[in-house]
């Protein structure tokens, strides 16, 4: 077919062009435009014209190829496509459906856990330097809030299939009630925003859905909840989410795409609730090369008379553009509070009881202590002071955390301590084996917090592999008008191992399933009931997996796990996530990997000493680097402080404990 002209309206993605150029005689329209006279000496030889979602083919470009017969969308897309002309013309258009829906899906997600649990806004906190000099704030919780997504097609689809994997409640709006849905139906966007805390939008650009995201919708929505766009940038009201934004009015903002890309508005690069995508929600390598073949397979299957393979009706489309138009239009309800109050656990008088909390954890917390117990504060008053040796015989319990838990030292300091309680699941800063000998009893709080660091490895394995935080830095900086960002990475369908697969591991492995990924594991002892795969060393693990999850105790066997030899195995195109400890891997060994491209990226929570981080992981594009936040969001900080308590009570009541380790 090399005679036939095809036209190309802009760069896209090299294999493309290559593949274009070795079965037709293309035409580039960025070096040679519409009014070139190279290109109008060509026009009549010109029969079809692929198109990207950024530029597409309006009636100027139409009119200008007179033998024109099909346009080949490289997006799903076709709002930049003018269908009436094609209609008037006969022309034939196709796009690419089904191909780019789990990445958008991906995106999305990751957008969500992104900008409620402020990946981006760590990744910058640690990278500046910033954590050696405090704590980085708490986020939101994603797992099990209200998800409401306006356009329930494929996209649609895939992203209620993957937040259920998170205890998401998923309800929808759309130009009919699709019966076959499990999901709850809203026949107007206001309601659906009324009743979520996350709302995605999914839908196509229509002249219906046009700024269908306006300033009722977003109060309906509310101050705590965040917006998610991975449709078009029309169907938002720029001027108005900015205004929510600056005004408190709305917590966040997700965005892959922008009314007028690549300029995004100013004040939207200057927020640090929103994380700004450079419309790159399909963009993977494995998407993009099925995309491009799908667009010549099209274009060859119409040049050979036979069916295309993705047709765009255009026609129906048309007749059903304003059919439903009631369906979409909002009415006046305004959300109400839909946050139920926390209930806190009864005051219980114990105030001569001493309690020694060891650092700054939540205020929360301390004032609660304060309010039951004579509460010591060891970064107020340290061991070896005189006030606190002077009261030591008094302290009969230890709130530790995972920076300071209970050493030798500090048990020996007390004479009369009876209980050590964790504020974290993790007890590797407490000296068991003293504890013991003392018959010390020590609390944790498991289970509380599994959800939100499922959530953060999750958003970590998609904010590597999709580069959503080079992405956001990418825009932010202005780069984006000078040029596109490269391709990332799929997670969906990908090879998951995880280290670990106890509560947490459980939980990431439920929500990778969601994604289409096949899961394995490494553990103590094979769990026969899992289903997964099981494989007894870590280093087999690896050599089988494309993303290494770590989410396992930290303890002499597991020190260093994560070795050169697993890094090695798990390969160049690897990427390491780790939300257990930070001595679970060789930082050394890793940032070599790194530098060295031995390792394809890598997401981590935890450091070996901790908030020091290796300066040259700071330096690197690939990898996403937060300051030990994996439990950090509001809800489950509080649950975790009501658990601390619920525990102390029940020793000093004489009643079982409530999630004791020893």
């Amino acid at each position: 077919m090399e005679k036939i002209g095809v036209a190309m309206t802009d760069p896209m993605v090299s294999y493309l062009e290559k593949q274009l150029e070795q079965r037709f005689n293309l035409f580039k329209l960025w070096i040679h435009p519409l009014n070139s006279d190279y290109l109008q000496q060509h026009a009549q030889s010109i029969r079809a014209v692929v198109v990207s979602s950024s530029s597409g083919a309006d009636a100027n470009l139409i009119d200008a190829l007179p033998a024109l017969e099909v346009v080949a969308s490289f997006s799903v897309g076709i709002d930049k496509i003018d269908l009436a002309k094609c209609v008037e013309k006969g022309i034939r258009v196709t796009n690419t459906p089904d191909v780019l829906t789990d990445d958008v899906a991906d995106a999305a997600i990751g957008l969500a856990i992104a900008v409620s649990r402020r990946i981006c806004e760590c990744d910058r906190f640690v990278r500046s330097g910033s954590w050696t000099k405090g704590d980085f704030g708490l986020g939101t919780k994603f797992s099990k809030k209200s998800v409401g997504i306006l356009g329930l097609g494929r996209i649609g689809l895939a992203i209620a299939k993957r937040a259920e994997a998170f205890g998401c409640s998923i309800s929808y709006c759309s130009r009919n009630d699709k019966h076959h849905s499990v999901y709850k139906y809203f026949p107007t966007v206001l309601d659906l925003a009324a009743n979520s805390q996350f709302l995605f939008v999914a839908c196509n650009l229509t002249q219906q859905t046009n700024h269908i995201i306006n300033r009722e919708v977003i109060d309906a929505l509310g101050p705590n909840g965040f917006l998610i766009n991975v449709g078009r940038g029309a169907h938002v009201d720029e001027s108005e989410l900015i205004s929510a934004l600056l005004n408190g009015c709305l917590a966040g903002a997700g965005l892959d795409v922008y009314e007028n890309e690549p300029h995004v508005p100013k004040q939207l690069l200057e927020l640090q609730n929103v994380v700004l995508l450079p419309h790159v929600a399909s963009d993977t390598n494995e998407t993009s090369t099925a995309m491009a073949d799908l667009v010549i397979r099209n274009l060859e299957a119409h040049f050979k008379d036979e069916p295309l393979l993705t047709p765009v009706t255009y026609y129906e489309k048309k007749k059903l553009l304003f059919k439903n138009k009631t369906k979409f239009q909002n009415c006046s309800h305004m959300l109400g509070d839909c946050c139920s109050a926390l209930e806190l656990l009864a005051a219980l008088k114990m105030e001569k009881i001493g309690v020694a909390m060891t650092t700054p954890m939540f205020t929360y917390l301390e004032k609660q202590l304060e309010q039951r117990f004579n509460l010591f504060k060891l970064w107020i008053h340290p061991l070896n002071s005189d006030y606190l040796q002077q009261n030591a015989k008094s302290i009969r319990a230890v709130v530790g955390c995972t920076k300071i838990g209970a050493d030798a030292n500090l048990i020996d300091t007390f004479p009369a301590l009876e209980i050590v309680a964790s504020f974290s699941v993790g007890i590797d800063k407490i000296d068991l084996p003293k504890c013991r000998v003392k018959g010390i009893r020590v609390t944790n709080t498991p289970e509380v917090l599994t959800d939100d660091v499922a959530d953060a490895a999750i958003g970590l394995a998609i904010a590597v592999s999709r580069r959503i935080c080079e992405s956001d830095r990418f825009v932010k900086s202005g780069s984006w008008t000078k040029g596109g960002l490269g391709l990332g990475t799929k997670f969906n369908g990908k090879s998951v191992g995880i280290v670990g697969l106890g509560r947490i591991g459980s939980a990431i492995a439920k929500r990778a399933e969601a994604f289409g990924c096949s899961i394995s594991y490494c553990s103590r002892n094979e769990k026969h009931h899992s289903g997964y795969k099981y494989f007894p060393s870590v280093v087999d693990l690896a050599a089988n997996s494309q993303f290494l999850f770590v989410a396992c105790n930290l303890t002499q066997e597991t020190k260093h796990i994560i070795n050169r030899e697993v890094i090695d195995a798990l390969g160049p195109n690897g990427i390491l996530i780790n939300v257990g400890r930070g001595a679970h891997v060789n930082e050394s060994e890793l940032v070599s990997a790194l530098l060295e491209g031995r390792l394809g990226g890598v997401g981590l929570d935890v450091f070996e000493n901790e908030p020091h981080v290796p300066e040259q992981l700071l330096e690197l594009e690939n990898a996403v680097l937060l300051p030990h936040v994996g439990t950090d969001t509001i809800e489950t900080t509080i649950a975790m402080a009501d658990l601390v308590i619920g525990n102390l009570e029940a020793h000093f009541r004489n009643e079982p404990l409530i999630t004791p380790v020893i």
